[in-house]
């Protein structure tokens, strides 16, 4: 982790965002957050949350409310990866990268070496001289990785940089972003795991509905949903019971989050709520799909502080 960032101004100042789609529905409302100068910041939300639609104005040309500083004002001095690469199929990997590092302002010979030491960095040195349209989905996430770090950006912009990598992959990433933050850059990213965001970034901010619910330190998250286990019942579809008509929960059982798929139930005594918190759920008629126990963990965070869960979707 990176204890500087705090200390640092912020990079970018977001204040009240908004943003609608063109068929007018909204994707962003009011949403506020600061990037500051050396972090990196996860995006932690589910699917339809706004993290990708933030992405695009930090990278592009903005939006009111949205305030760069002059070390990044310049298109040249960030890098937006997106979901989803757009790659030239039939072009290699190398020159893939190297067009887009030319753009981007290196010089032809400069740009084919960076993109060698970089897609060997992430594993694809024998792959190099393929065609790209040949590549796995893992693969192309890895050029488009490769890509954005060997633009030395002082930001980059990465949406769901984790999507298709296998372990191998997730460690090249990780890797990549700590040296980069060690440089002096400046990271945002938007992802479903609160286990790497917990790892590797250096504050998380909840984006729920187009907005910020929260920001901060993992650890300063966890800290705030305290240490007690988490029991998560999953329910058969459609048999999930009505929270209205239950009778009160079992004497030490919190409920942090409930919706038609799920219950999550914070708890002093795993071993003695399970039974006592089943047959309460049966009893108002439930079916349940899946019982897990585990400690707390971003997701919990998430659950308990914007009432809503990482995987469902806010569409």
């Amino acid at each position: 982790m990176n204890p500087g960032a705090a200390a640092k101004p912020p990079l970018v100042t977001a204040e009240a965002v908004a943003y609608r789609y063109p068929d007018g529905s909204p994707a962003l409302r009011d949403l506020s957050l600061e990037v500051r100068e050396g972090e990196r910041l996860a995006l932690l939300g589910p699917n339809g949350s706004g993290k990708s639609t933030f992405l695009r104005l930090l990278g592009g040309d903005g939006a009111p409310g949205l305030r760069r500083a002059p070390g990044v004002d310049d298109a040249r001095q960030r890098w937006l990866a997106p979901d989803r690469p757009a790659l030239r199929t039939w072009l290699s990997g190398r020159d893939n990268a190297a067009v887009l590092l030319e753009l981007h302002g290196a010089g032809p010979g400069e740009a084919r070496a960076t993109a060698d030491a970089w897609l060997a960095r992430f594993g694809l040195e024998a792959d190099a001289g393929r065609p790209a349209g040949a590549y796995s989905s893992g693969m192309r996430r890895r050029l488009a990785l490769a890509t954005a770090f060997g633009t030395a950006a002082p930001l980059l912009l990465l949406d769901e940089p984790l999507a298709g990598l296998d372990p191998g992959g997730r460690a090249a990433f990780a890797e990549a972003l700590a040296d980069h933050a060690a440089d002096g850059g400046t990271a945002v990213l938007s992802a479903h795991d609160p286990v790497f965001a917990a790892a590797h970034c250096d504050r998380v901010a909840f984006i729920v509905d187009g907005r910020c619910a929260v920001v901060d330190t993992p650890a300063r998250l966890l800290e705030r949903v305290g240490a007690r286990p988490r029991v998560e019942i999953r329910f058969a579809a459609g048999r999930s019971p009505d929270p209205d008509t239950l009778d009160p929960a079992p004497e030490d059982v919190r409920t942090s989050v409930w919706d038609e798929s799920a219950v999550i139930l914070e708890v002093e005594d795993p071993s003695r709520a399970l039974p006592e918190t089943l047959a309460w759920v049966l009893r108002g008629g439930a079916s349940v799909a899946s019982v897990a126990v585990r400690e707390p963990s971003l997701a919990d965070a998430f659950a308990t502080l914007t009432g809503r869960r990482l995987e469902e979707s806010s569409e």
